[in-house]
């Protein structure tokens, strides 16, 4: 532990970035955060892949202690904290299965989707008809979930939901109507109502003084 404000490296409109500002900023702990210029190379630079040899965003630094995936950026967070974490083992499972589910279907759906039309102009349409039934899938089996709970894991917001509502909360990024999933809608607002919510993108221009 160190009383030095943690540094956040990491891009304004990654999804990844998201969910680590997202916990740091509702577990009220001080940090820094710091640009990662993907468009000029920033994170293939030595002094980076020093720090992140994965060449990734975020990479998350305090103290000794440096970590460059977010998965693991959430559960120390989670333990340094005391919030937002498991109360015992079995719940930790629970949320490691949320863990996966945003990979395998989030991440591999909906964050494709989201990239290809913002940021490529929504081409090549057969790279987001390969993703499309990925994400219209894991859609499906959120909104299934949550048909009969509140949140993800233990009846109470947890790191599981730091991991898979970035992705939810860009949607309309990805030509879906969320609507179209009645219990997602309702969950996604009750994540935003907890203190501290602020939308991450504007949360990080604010922080890089960006606007």
């Amino acid at each position: 532990m160190t009383d030095t404000p943690i540094r956040l490296l990491g891009q304004e409109q990654s999804i990844n970035t998201h969910k680590a500002v997202l916990m740091l900023t509702m577990t009220d702990t001080p940090f820094e955060f710091e640009v990662v210029d993907l468009l000029s190379g920033g994170h293939k630079t030595p002094e980076y892949e020093t720090l992140n040899p994965w060449g990734r965003v975020p990479t998350m630094i305090d103290g000794e202690h440096v970590l460059f995936q977010t998965v693991p950026m959430l559960k120390y967070l989670a333990r340094k904290t005391g919030q937002f974490g498991t109360e015992d083992e079995f719940e930790g499972y629970g949320i490691g299965n949320w863990f996966g589910f945003s990979t395998d279907y989030f991440s591999a759906g909906l964050a494709r989707l989201r990239f290809i039309n913002r940021f490529m102009g929504g081409e090549p349409v057969a790279i987001k008809d390969h993703y499309r039934p990925n994400m219209l899938r894991g859609l499906d089996l959120l909104n299934r979930h949550l048909e009969s709970n509140d949140w993800l894991v233990g009846g109470r917001p947890t790191i599981a939901e730091f991991a898979v509502h970035p992705f939810v909360y860009v949607w309309p990024d990805a030509e879906v109507d969320i609507a179209d999933w009645p219990a997602i809608g309702p969950w996604l607002e009750r994540f935003q109502a907890l203190p501290g919510w602020t939308e991450p993108e504007a949360l990080l221009r604010g922080l890089t003084g960006n606007r």
